[in-house]
């Protein structure tokens, strides 16, 4: 079984991988021991997001009753995860679609790559030997643990049981203050669970985004109802359900029905060390700026290539990677890859916030707008939120730029584009933006940075 790509690993780094492989007329195959679309699509992206739109809406009825909207707000468990799982399995099939319309042999089973060219697959029954000129190797991460906080399935979750949403727990623990824990903090509380507390070694949420952002993004979610403990270890789990956490005030003991680990993932490379592939000190693959690794015609994408671990930078190497396996010469085109939390309103982020820029040298010049003063944030219920540009002074080229807010998920791309073309706030200012939107609120922050923001004083 002769190809000239086999993929291994059918997350959104490896069916895309696939998909382009198969546009450029590759013969094609490939590899995943599970559902099509990996971790992202089934267990991860795509339900969560779900079931935060579900959250949302239950969100969305509490403040309507403020402008004269009520309704009774009933969960069927049951319906819901229907719901969820429909909406996955919609995905994957059409995922599947594309992949065999584009001429590439799913095969199912576990991929294991023997040495360059040669990859071995264990499927049901037997054992498949496949050749190929380049292999990409796809395979993802898995969730990480800590070693008082191994997961069980029952009272200590990973995200794929938080996800699978058997049961609303009456209290929940939330160990990690990053992007899945407070998505998770979110959908539990707004579901119904009474007590929740996010916990974090770190002094801040979103360890690492800005400062003055993620101050803000902590007030909404505390007005939510979920609490928070920062600077806090998890010192041990007892068997009668009680957790002894070491805060910044001394030694806590409470009881949680259930503790969701939320620390971040590791990649799955553990194999590849055998082969002789390259992993850097954390376990991630080394790669150049073609996706390449040092052996010759094996190449790897997404999660194991190191951090940030997200779908779409994953899908831009896929699609790197293809086209370095078709013979084409390219290189790695991008500079900034954005970065969202989910919940409502939403955190999005990209380049340099304003403390990493000072880092950096440079002269900061800063630009905010707070949703206060848009119009179209009074007409969604008067959602707090902020708008930041973080640029270069003299210039005023674009550095980063930061956001709490509705949309922006989508309002993000604008800013990435920006900044992958080198703008200034000037011209971020002079395009013209519709009105009433959440996207002028941009605009006006662009324009703060010059003091010529028209809608809040300068």
């Amino acid at each position: 079984m002769k190809y000239d790509v086999i993929v291994i690993g059918s997350g959104p780094g490896g069916y895309v991988a696939a998909i382009r492989a198969g546009q450029l007329g590759l013969k094609t195959a490939i590899v995943e021991r599970n559902s099509i679309g990996g971790v992202c699509l089934n267990v991860g992206c795509i339900p969560t997001k779900a079931l935060l739109h579900a959250a949302f809406l239950v969100g969305e009825m509490e403040r309507a009753k403020r402008f004269g909207l009520s309704a009774e707000i009933r969960l069927d468990l049951r319906s819901l995860n229907r719901w969820k799982e429909r909406v996955v399995l919609k995905l994957v099939k059409g995922v599947e679609f594309l992949l065999r319309r584009n001429g590439v042999e799913i095969i199912r089973g576990k991929g294991h790559l023997l040495e360059p060219g040669r990859v071995e697959v264990e499927t049901t029954g037997e054992t498949l030997s496949l050749e190929s000129r380049y292999v990409i190797l796809a395979t993802g991460s898995k969730p990480k643990f800590l070693p008082n906080l191994k997961r069980d399935g029952q009272r200590v979750w990973s995200s794929d049981d938080a996800i699978a949403l058997r049961e609303v727990p009456m209290s929940l623990l939330v160990v990690g203050a990053g992007a899945v824990g407070l998505e998770f903090a979110q959908i539990y509380r707004r579901l119904g669970t009474e007590r929740v507390l996010v916990v974090d070694i770190m002094d801040q949420v979103l360890p690492g985004s800005d400062s003055e952002l993620a101050e803000m993004y902590l007030r909404v979610l505390k007005r939510e109802g979920i609490d928070f403990s920062l600077s806090t270890t998890v010192t041990e789990l007892r068997s009668d359900g009680k957790v002894l956490l070491n805060t910044p005030k001394g030694e806590v003991e409470e009881f949680f029905d259930k503790v969701l680990v939320a620390i971040g993932r590791s990649p799955n490379t553990e194999e590849f060390v055998e082969v002789g592939v390259e992993l850097d000190e954390k376990g991630f693959v080394k790669v150049n700026d073609r996706m390449e690794t040092n052996l010759p015609g094996v190449l790897a994408v997404g999660d194991i290539t190191g951090n940030p671990m997200l779908a779409h930078k994953a899908e831009k190497e896929g699609i790197l990677a293809a086209e370095v396996s078709a013979g084409l010469n390219v290189r790695k085109p991008w500079k900034f890859i954005p970065a969202v939390v989910y919940t409502y309103p939403e955190f999005a982020t990209v380049g340099l916030t304003e403390d990493a820029a000072r880092a950096r040298g440079y002269d900061v010049a800063v630009g905010r707008f707070p949703l206060s003063a848009s119009g179209r944030a009074q007409t969604l219920g008067g959602v707090e939120g902020l708008i930041k540009v973080v640029a270069e002074e003299k210039t005023g080229k674009l550095l980063g730029v930061h956001m709490l807010a509705p949309e922006s998920s989508s309002l993000i791309g604008e800013a990435v584009l920006s900044l992958e073309k080198g703008l200034t706030v000037e011209d971020v200012e002079w395009a013209v933006h519709p009105h009433p939107t959440i996207s002028e609120s941009l605009m006006e922050a662009a324009a703060n940075v010059l003091g010529r923001a028209i809608h809040i004083l300068n």
